[in-house]
């Protein structure tokens, strides 16, 4: 997921018509949009896990096992994929939005 992630962060980057910024300050914008990314993800998960694995969920988080992660996240959240596009949608709506002023 971390290329399909990356992939969506340049591309938001495109659209927002960010250029002529050294190698070093583009680099900070993508770490930065992976991390909001990826917490706007997170939070959408725990939004629809059920209530009943909430705490088996966070020790799996604990134990940072990506692909069991993906795994009881796809067992347990049946729209997962639907889960995370939302986020992302969310994430490009609010990012666009915002002028660099």
């Amino acid at each position: 997921m971390e290329y399909t992630i990356s992939a969506f962060v340049n591309k938001l980057l495109q659209e927002k018509g960010i250029t002529g910024l050294s190698d070093e300050v583009m680099d900070q914008m993508r770490d930065d949009l992976i991390e909001r990314a990826e917490n706007m993800i997170n939070a959408n998960i725990l939004a629809n896990m059920p209530e009943d694995f909430l705490e088996e969920f966070e020790k799996k988080l604990d134990e940072g096992q990506d692909e069991e992660i993906q795994s009881f996240c796809r067992k347990h959240i049946s729209n997962l994929d639907e889960v995370t596009a939302n986020a992302l949608v969310k994430l490009r709506k609010i990012y666009l939005a915002n002028t660099l002023e």
